[in-house]
């Protein structure tokens, strides 16, 4: 009966001092600041694809060309699902810049702002929101426009 006793009392030391190292040593702390979010993963699509070519639109006034805009696009994602769901429709986006290049070039607004690269990307912008979804392409750029006049 002895044996059993000193053999508990060893055991309930041995117990409480685990117990006590975990307490010190692997509990988590309750006021470490939570870690944090992962940092997104970019990636991105050129419009046209192939990176020698440009998207060119024609300003029409008075019946005559009056320049062309060469534009080459980048779409930045900061999902690569995002990335794959417009590339399955970026035919109809690229028609999609077509039509609102070819209406907002020609507009008198536009042009007294020197063709600011910044208005033109906010209409991009909401031209990929109006067909793919609010988020889905996180940033419109240009990455090179060119103007020749006639």
């Amino acid at each position: 009966m002895k044996k059993i006793l000193i053999i508990l009392v060893i055991l309930l030391l041995l117990g409480g001092g685990g117990g006590a190292v975990w307490w010190f040593y692997f509990r988590k702390d309750p006021n470490t600041p939570p870690p944090p979010p992962p940092v997104p993963q970019l990636s991105q699509l050129t419009i046209p694809i192939d990176p020698r070519d440009a998207l060119t639109i024609s300003v029409i006034k008075d019946d005559k060309v009056k320049t062309h805009f060469f534009f080459k696009i980048t779409l930045i994602f900061d999902d690569p699902a995002n990335r794959d769901k417009t590339s399955r429709v970026l035919p109809a986006l690229t028609n999609d810049f077509v039509v609102e290049l070819s209406q907002l070039l020609a507009r008198k607004l536009v042009e007294d702002s020197n063709y600011d690269p910044n208005l033109i990307q906010g209409q991009l912008q909401k031209v990929c929101d109006r067909r793919m979804g609010k988020g889905v392409v996180t940033q419109v750029s240009i990455a090179n426009m060119e103007q020749h006049d006639e």
